[in-house]
């Protein structure tokens, strides 16, 4: 028997063609257009699957002006008390806007990190199960159009009422016959025994009671199959967190411990931490999309061909980001020959005796036994 899978599994139309649930619709249609008020409720029941990271796009910046938000996070959590953000939780408690969450989320208010997972927790508070459960497989990395397949899927199945399988007539056994069908090739069965099995129960007389048990049975898969993906994105999402983080720890100890990366250069400690903090420290907010990014990172989107270059002539004159021969080599030598010819102009434009040795504005001679000429050693 093979296996479920989500080829198996009803495109949004093929499902309303399958259980009728067109007809269905315009018949709610024409029974709701007399009421405004349920016809508001049902169409906002009929959108889409909603989008719920919308939702957490925005999230609430903190307090101060323009210029502080290029500052890095360190500086404003020393100038901001933590009891800045435990009382704006709780004026908000008090006036009803966290009306959902309890004193003890509220307590474990103490900077802002913590102030916006409060904020999440109300948001999420808000969601009913659906967008829950949507939030959670979009967060988790499924797709999108696999997570609205799934959701049109369980959307259609539950619209089905037992009246609507009772029903007499062509369109209640058509209705029938196509549930017990669908629950066979959901179960991996091929067509040919599924219509098999559903002749079978209309031969019996089973029908009705067969069909409403592959109803449920067809949500129990459809679930199956929607947890089972989320299960495997989720380990999937961990595993490479964790990669991630092994990749993080690695690239920190090597900047921090190797203290000459470009040969004989030697880097200080100090200056060791700061390259780290460059390229791993998010010290900038996207006013745009509300990332975070690094000082490189902020560099980069500021000037990317800028960027680009750099990088490009540091990499050829580092041989590969291997030496900094190719940098410091060539101004060494520059300012040798400055150095050399420098003297070269000194010693030109020096007097000299007539033999062409120096003269001194001393009178010394050149001889080194000269300066002792005057004197009479005793030994």
């Amino acid at each position: 028997m093979e296996g479920l899978s989500l080829d198996n599994m009803m495109t949004e139309e093929e499902a309303a063609a399958l259980f009728g649930t067109e007809n269905k619709q315009e018949e709610n249609e024409e029974t709701t257009s007399n009421n405004p008020e349920e016809s508001k409720e049902e169409k906002k029941e009929t959108t889409e699957v909603v989008d719920v990271n919308n939702l957490f796009t925005e999230k609430p910046e903190s307090v101060g002006s323009e210029d502080n938000k290029e500052k890095e996070d360190t500086s404003s959590k020393e100038v901001t008390s933590p009891n800045f953000y435990s009382s704006i939780a709780k004026t908000f408690a008090e006036d009803g806007v966290f009306q959902n969450l309890n004193d003890d989320a509220l307590s474990k208010v103490n900077d802002a990190e913590s102030f916006i997972d409060l904020m999440e927790q109300q948001i999420q508070s808000k969601l009913d199960e659906k967008q829950k459960r949507i939030d959670k497989a979009l967060n988790a990395g499924i797709e999108p159009t696999q997570v609205q397949r799934y959701e049109n899927n369980i959307k259609i199945l539950d619209s089905i009422t037992d009246e609507a399988i009772s029903e007499e007539g062509e369109k209640g056994e058509n209705l029938r016959k196509n549930i017990i069908y669908e629950d066979y090739i959901q179960k991996g069965f091929s067509k040919e025994r599924a219509i098999k099995a559903v002749e079978r129960s209309i031969a019996a007389g089973t029908d009705i009671e067969d069909a409403k048990e592959s109803l449920q049975s067809c949500k129990d898969q459809i679930n199956k199959a929607y947890n089972n993906a989320l299960k495997e994105a989720e380990e999937e999402k961990a595993n490479e967190e964790k990669e991630l983080k092994e990749q993080a720890e690695a690239l920190k100890k090597s900047i921090l411990s190797d203290s000459k990366p470009f040969g004989e250069l030697e880097l200080d400690k100090n200056t060791r931490q700061r390259v780290f903090d460059a390229i791993s420290k998010p010290i900038f907010t996207d006013p745009n999309t509300g990332e975070r990014l690094t000082a490189i990172q902020k560099f980069e989107a500021d000037n990317h061909n800028d960027f680009m270059k750099y990088v490009g002539l540091t990499y050829v004159l580092t041989d590969g980001f291997k030496s900094l021969d190719g940098l410091v080599k060539g101004k060494v030598k520059k300012e040798i020959g400055k150095g050399l010819r420098e003297l070269e102009h000194t010693l030109n434009n020096t007097a000299r005796n007539s033999d062409g040795t120096l003269k001194f504005t001393s009178g010394v001679s050149t001889d080194p036994e000269s300066a002792f000429s005057g004197f009479t050693l005793d030994i």
